[in-house]
C-alpha cells in the first residue's frame, strides 16, 4: 500500500466520521425543534426552520452536546407544561428511552401518575417562583430506586419570561449506602465495646467444679449491678455451679440501692439452686445489709475472699 492509498484511507475515515457527527447534530436539533417549538414561538422566536448555524454555532453546538452526554449527572429541561425539552444520554440510560421517545411529553405520559405527580410538583414551585430549587429525593427507576441530589431552576427567555424549567440530578445511591454501612458498623462496634465492658466489669472465673467466682472493682450502681445479676445466673445456670462467690473488696463505695441488688442476687441465684458467698464486705456495706434483716436469708458472708473460697471448697466436697 503506497503512501498515497493510507493518505485518502485517513480523508474517507474522516469524512464518514465528519457525516456521522452532522447526522446526530441534525437529529438532536430536529428532536429539540420539535419539542420546543411552542415553547420558543411563546418567547417570540423564529420557527421557521431558518437555523443560521455556520461551522463555529456547529462546533459550539458539538462541544454543548459532548459536555451534556458525558457530564456524570441526569440533565433534562421542560417547558412550562412539562414537556421534554432535553434528556441527556445518562437519563436515556436510567429511562430506558430515548430523547426522540420523550421529546414534546410530559411525565405524565411516561410515567405513572403518583411518579409523574412527584417530579411535577418542585418543578410547578420552581415556575411559580422564579427561584431554583434543591431537592433530595428517591426515584424509583427500572434499575432500582436512586437517590439523587437535584437543583431545580427557571428556564427565562431574553423579556425575563419563564418558558421552561431545568434539571440536574447527581447520583447520591452509593454516597448514601456507604453512609447506612458506616452507621452500621459504627453501631455494631459500639455493641462490641459495650459488650466487652460488661465482660470485664463483670468478670466470672470457675475455681473448681460447681465454684465461680465474680471479683467486682470499682464503683457498682444500679445498671452494674443489674449485670452482674444476667451475668451470675447465666453462669450459674450454664456451669451448673453449687456456689457463686462475689467478692466486693475492691468495690470502694456502694449506693445504698445497690445493696438490695445484691440481695436480689442471691435470691435469684438460690432458685437456681445455688447459694452466693459474699466476700470483702466494707464497713459501710455491712451496715446497709445489717439494715435490710430478713433479707439476709440465704446470702453467706465472708470477710475475704480467701475466706470465701475455702467455704466454698468445703462446702462441695461435703
Amino acid at each position: 500500500m503506497s503512501i498515497d492509498d493510507v493518505t485518502v484511507d485517513s480523508l474517507e475515515e474522516e469524512n464518514r466520521d465528519l457525516r456521522r457527527r452532522v447526522a446526530e447534530l441534525e437529529r438532536r436539533l430536529a428532536a429539540y425543534e420539535a419539542a420546543s417549538g411552542p415553547a420558543r414561538a411563546e418567547a417570540g422566536e423564529r420557527t421557521d426552520g431558518t437555523r443560521g448555524v455556520g461551522p463555529a454555532a456547529v462546533e459550539h453546538v458539538d462541544m454543548l452536546a459532548a459536555i451534556l452526554d458525558n457530564a456524570p449527572l441526569y440533565i433534562y429541561a421542560k417547558d412550562v407544561e412539562g414537556r421534554y425539552l432535553l434528556f441527556n444520554r445518562r437519563c436515556e440510560e436510567i429511562a430506558g428511552r430515548s430523547f426522540e421517545e420523550v421529546a414534546g411529553k410530559t411525565d405524565f405520559e411516561l410515567q405513572p401518575r403518583e411518579a409523574a405527580e412527584m417530579y411535577e410538583r418542585p418543578e410547578r414551585q420552581v415556575i411559580a417562583s422564579g427561584k431554583p430549587l434543591q431537592t433530595e429525593e428517591e426515584v424509583p427507576t427500572a434499575a432500582g430506586t436512586l437517590h439523587v441530589l437535584t437543583i431545580k431552576f427557571p428556564l427565562v427567555d431574553a423579556a425575563g419570561r419563564v418558558y421552561g424549567v431545568c434539571g440536574i440530578s447527581s447520583d447520591l445511591t452509593e454516597q448514601r449506602r456507604a453512609e447506612q454501612e458506616n452507621q452500621r458498623l459504627q453501631a455494631e462496634v459500639v455493641r462490641m465495646q459495650e459488650a466487652t465492658l460488661r465482660a470485664l466489669s463483670t468478670p466470672l472465673i470457675p475455681i473448681a467444679r460447681g465454684v465461680l467466682v465474680m471479683p467486682l472493682i470499682g464503683d457498682v450502681d444500679r445498671r452494674r449491678a443489674e449485670q452482674t445479676l444476667e451475668t451470675l445466673l447465666a453462669g450459674v445456670s450454664a456451669r451448673g455451679a453449687r456456689i457463686a462467690i462475689l467478692d466486693v473488696t475492691g468495690v470502694p463505695s456502694v449506693a445504698p440501692e445497690v445493696a438490695d441488688g445484691l440481695v436480689r442476687v442471691a435470691r435469684a441465684v438460690g432458685l437456681l439452686g445455688a447459694q452466693v458467698v459474699l466476700t470483702g464486705i466494707q464497713p459501710r456495706l455491712a451496715q446497709e445489709l445489717v439494715g435490710m434483716g430478713d433479707g439476709l436469708s440465704g446470702l453467706v458472708t465472708r470477710s475475704t475472699l480467701e475466706s470465701g473460697i475455702a467455704y466454698a471448697m468445703s462446702a462441695v466436697r461435703g
